[in-house]
């Protein structure tokens, strides 16, 4: 049976994917979302890395 880690990295690739999509329209939203993430420096960015690289 697959783990939660497995869930979790699913669950991620559609948020990419779908940002993929989106990236399609006129806007170029995950151009956007990179600069706020290096502006910004979310907590939650963060403890994403963390959490992707983490042996499960």
């Amino acid at each position: 049976m697959a783990g939660p880690g497995l869930f979790w990295r699913l669950k991620w690739l559609c948020l990419l994917l779908l940002m993929m999509v989106l990236d399609i329209s006129p806007i170029p939203f995950s151009g956007a979302a990179c600069v706020y993430i290096f502006l910004a420096r979310p907590r939650w960015f963060k403890r994403f890395v963390e959490r992707l690289y983490s042996a499960d």
